[in-house]
């Protein structure tokens, strides 16, 4: 029956086409490297479908296959049947066009070849023989060279990927996307990827050929990528920016014990991202590498071309037969999948212990001398002043397992702006580290899996999809980290007269740098570090008496010294040490940390812990000693499911903040959180929880924090998305948000939260979302929020979003022992607009504000003693308490990558922020906020990259 139905469906669509089309199309229903297997595909397809198919040969950037076809058809009645086909449940049907359409028949395959699975053995020659319909083998011409390409399938890990090597003047190759030096068709090629997002584990719809080959200078790979064309789809961006388009990545365990590593991923069009990995999967962003990268597309698909130097990687040394970890991925957008070899899911229990193998013997990289010097001019239009600076970064590598890195009159003006965040509570914001110097390197300072943003994330089984747009976050855990490099060069310490008034902005300025360096190596089974960095004395203006003046201070050093002892094998195991030091005239902190981290064999148990001490010598304050401990535990009994464990106990007198970042000490407590995730249901696609529940106290027994937490998403099969999220805060203390003005009592908290987003591979994509959250004492808190992307071309973007709040009784301090709930309204937008002239250069627009109105509701106080707040009443002429905020930060930017982490700057960056003003409308607000900068900077900067 379902044969007669596409034969009449195919019978129609002729029909009603009248002609043939001129243009030749053809469905391939797969394809595969032994003719037999694709035979066999072919009579699969013809019996259900009742149609005559064939199977044609072609060639993919030196590879050799066989695809399984309908007939040569017109497009429109191409189209009409791979419809039906795909309804009939060949979802991986796609169209063929051109020439490859009119391929002849040139040979058949031979009747008694064994059964196998396919491309599990190399390709063979096969001799023509005649063949019975409606199954016919046919060829492409095509001119390979002499030499065939061997396609091996490594579907076992375990079995290593030997590499070829070749001498470096033998290559030729020119590295932009196309396989078409000699030297890639004589190249074993492997194919055996899984789909691990969603973590289904089939086998991928369309095939992905990677090769491999090194010379003493690094690694190349190439890859090709089977695909409709029309499906395609290519976006450029800003390096490391994380959105849905077709990628190939890969990562390298350098190590070659899964103790670290770097990944790298070229997105088609060549924006690229790279970083670092530790175990067992802690991906961070936060390092730059020169490597070469190029894609392009061809009339099956893509592919792409890396070269990475093996003198930018950290390796073990004295290893002359190297392996090294190795796991390829691939980013499939119109279809949010993700294909990986070996098949690591992300709700796996392993990673880094499990990867593939690669043997590249006698890898040793040369010692290498890097020296980035910089020019920059800029012209401050507030201050009327112009400036001319220039310095220089050098990173000195003598061998594999030593980098020296040392910056004189360092550039540590960022071209970057940070985010516009409003915080009223007595808890700081966290920014994170975005310069250049401290990023390189910077994985061996990061003690625990706490030093990552989303390290306890409650993702219910972490996914790397971003099929559907996503919605701003209500809530971000910051990081508990002992080097928080944005402390260097920060806010300066300085002692600000009482007859002098200096604006907040002009005090929260960074610092000036005289100088840094910083030491990163390995020795065996011990990675060690040390940083220094000088600040120059800090200079402030102020305001006495109408006149402006200068407030100056003293620059603080820094140092910072680590070791990690680590032993890998079945498992892992190691033990860390870490101390930082702050010195200025009026204050020193000094601050040690031991760690510790275990990793079972099968990868299901994973633990962290860190003790922490701090002795703290200030000026006014006197002397003190404070101590912490915290740990973290992760089992993962199978796929799908994940256990997360935390304990924390941090004294009331610990204090890492002077290099480091902690929320808040005097805490004690634990949490627990189970992680759920489900594939391949009828109706949803991927479902993801995540449920909590956590307690903490402070030395006086109370409860500083208490909560039942939920998240949830259901992915479709549209690659729509729906997000809820629900919270419930029990009663609790609340002793930080007075100042040091006593404690009190707040009630219990109710959160809900929805959000919907569509599908962010599509041109035009969207997303909106709403919420409810109680008061601390009374009311509510609405939330609602829109957005949108619009990208009709690979080379231009437009991203738009808004949140809007109303809030019925915000608590705010007020000073001393007083607090006032406000009637609140809060606008916050944000757009991004971005045009590439290539993936090299780009010119970015982006802008942000934040808009608040607080008129005063009811007034209160902390009673003497501690308890609930207590109602006062205002006393006569006392002043208003109503408020409003108004700040913005805009910036146009253009950015010319020249070579590898060689760029010129040209950006313009203007920011405000408006002084309060009564009873102003929202619009005069954000008028204010444009037209009365306290940043207005024009910047040129060049940047370029000699040596390596």
């Amino acid at each position: 029956m379902r044969g007669l139905m596409a034969v009449a469906a195919f019978v129609a669509a002729a029909a009603a086409q009248g002609e043939a089309s001129a243009t030749l199309s053809r469905i391939v229903f797969g394809s595969f490297e032994n003719a037999w297997y694709a035979e066999r595909r072919a009579a699969e397809v013809g019996e259900a479908l009742g149609i005559a198919t064939e199977v044609i040969g072609f060639d993919a950037a030196g590879f050799r296959g066989h695809r399984v076809v309908s007939s040569a058809l017109p497009e429109e009645e191409a189209r009409t049947l791979r419809d039906v086909a795909v309804r009939q449940g060949w979802e991986g049907a796609w169209l063929l066009h051109g020439p490859a359409a009119r391929a002849r028949m040139v040979r058949a395959a031979p009747e008694d070849t064994p059964s196998a699975p396919p491309v599990s053995e190399p390709v063979e020659p096969v001799d023509p023989q005649p063949v019975v319909p409606p199954v016919q083998v046919v060829s492409e011409t095509t001119d390979l060279g002499e030499r065939p390409l061997t396609l091996r399938a490594t579907a076992d890990p375990a079995e290593a990927i030997v590499v070829p090597r070749h001498a470096d003047g033998e290559l030729g190759i020119v590295i932009d996307g196309v396989l078409d030096e000699p030297v890639w068709a004589e190249t074993p090629g492997y194919d055996a990827m899984r789909v691990i997002d969603p973590d289904t584990l089939v086998e991928p719809r369309y095939r992905t050929i990677v090769r491999y080959l090194y010379t003493e200078r690094g690694l190349y790979v190439g890859a090709w990528m089977e695909q409709p064309p029309e499906t395609l789809v290519a976006r450029l961006s800003s390096r490391d920016d994380y959105i849905n388009r077709d990628a190939f990545g890969l990562t390298l365990d350098t190590s070659g014990e899964g103790l670290y590593g770097y990944w790298f991923t070229v997105n088609l069009g060549g924006s690229v991202m790279d970083g670092k990995v530790e175990p067992e999967r802690e991906y961070t962003a936060e390092w730059d590498g020169p490597w070469e990268r190029g894609t392009a597309v061809l009339d099956d698909g893509w592919s792409a071309e890396f070269f990475l130097p093996w003198a930018m990687m950290t390796m073990p040394g004295g290893v002359d037969q190297r392996s090294m970890g190795l796991w390829v991925n691939r980013k499939v957008a119109y279809i949010d999948e993700r294909w990986s070899w070996p098949a690591l899911p992300f709700t796996g229990a392993r990673f880094m212990s499990a990867l593939g193998r690669m043997e590249v013997p006698g890898v040793a990289p040369r010692g290498e001398l890097t020296v980035f010097p910089y020019a920059a001019s800029t012209f401050d239009y507030v201050a009327e002043e112009d400036d001319v600076d220039a310095g220089v970064d050098v990173f000195w590598r003598p061998n594999e397992g030593l980098q020296l890195t040392a910056a004189v009159n360092p550039d540590f003006g960022s071209v970057e702006s940070d985010d516009v965040v409003i915080n009223l509570t007595a808890r700081e914001t966290f920014f994170p580290e975005k310069r250049l110097f401290f990023l390189e390197g910077s994985e061996i300072f990061t003690t625990t899996a706490r030093g990552q943003i989303t390290a306890f994330r409650a993702s219910g089984g972490a996914s790397q999809s971003v099929g559907a747009r996503q919605t701003k976050e209500s809530f971000v855990r910051p990081p508990t980290i002992v080097l928080n490099t944005r402390r260097i060069g920060g806010k300066g310490l300085v002692d600000i007269p009482d007859d002098v008034r200096v604006p907040g902005y002009e005090q929260s300025k960074p610092t000036d740098l005289l100088g840094a360096v910083k030491l990163t190596g390995q020795t065996g089974p011990l990675r060690f570090g040390a940083l220094s960095a000088f600040e120059d004395d800090p200079e402030l203006r102020g305001e006495r008496d109408g006149r402006e003046v200068i407030v100056e201070g003293d620059g603080r050093t820094f140092g910072v010294v680590r070791g990690l002892l680590e032993s890998a094998g079945e498992g892992r195991r190691s033990i860390g040490y870490i101390g930082t030091i702050l010195d200025h005239p009026a204050r020193q902190a000094i601050v040690h940390g031991i760690d510790g981290h275990y990793l079972s064999g099968n990868g299901k148990v994973k633990i962290d812990a860190q003790l922490l001490g701090s002795d703290i010598d200030d000026a006014i304050d006197g002397q003190e000693r404070g101590y912490a401990g915290f740990a973290d535990a992760l089992y993962i009994p199978r796929r799908g499911i994940q256990h997360q464990f935390g304990l924390d106990y941090f004294d009331d007198t610990i204090d890492i903040n002077d290099v480091g970042f902690r929320g808040r000490n005097d805490i004690r407590g634990a949490r627990y959180a189970l992680g759920l995730s489900r594939a391949g249901m009828k109706r949803v696609r991927m479902w993801r929880s995540n449920v909590s529940y956590g307690r903490w106290v402070n030395a006086e027994g109370r409860i500083i924090r208490d909560g039942m937490f939920g998240r949830s998403s259901f992915m479709f099969y549209n690659r729509s998305e729906i997000r809820t999220e629900f919270n419930f805060f029990p009663a609790r203390w609340d002793d930080i948000e007075s100042r040091g003005n006593g404690s009190y009592r707040t009630g219990d908290r109710l959160q809900l939260s929805l959000a919907y987003g569509t599908d962010s591979s599509k041109p035009f994509s969207w997303s909106v979302q709403g919420g409810g959250f109680q008061e601390e004492l009374d009311g509510y808190e609405y939330r609602g929020g829109f957005g949108f992307t619009l990208k009709p071309s690979d080379r231009f973007s437009f991203d738009f979003d808004v949140i809007y709040s109303h809030r019925e009784h915000w608590l705010i301090h007020q000073g001393g022992r007083n607090f006032t709930t406000f009637r609140a309204r809060d606008w916050q937008p944000k757009l991004a607009v971005d045009y590439f002239l290539s993936a090299r250069q780009q010119l970015r627009f982006t802008m942000q504000w934040a808009g608040i109105r607080g008129t005063e509701n009811e007034f209160f106080e902390v009673p003497i003693g501690d308890g609930d707040l207590q109602r006062r009443v205002k006393a006569p002429g006392e002043p208003s308490d109503d408020f409003t905020i108004s700040r913005l930060t805009a910036q146009l930017r253009y950015r010319w990558e020249i070579a590898p982490l060689s760029d010129l700057f040209v950006v313009y960056t203007r920011g405000s922020n408006v002084p309060d003003r009564g009873y102003d409308t929202f619009g005069d607000l954000f008028d204010d906020a444009l037209t009365e900068p306290v940043i207005d900077v024009f910047v040129v900067k060049l940047r370029y990259r000699f040596g390596g």
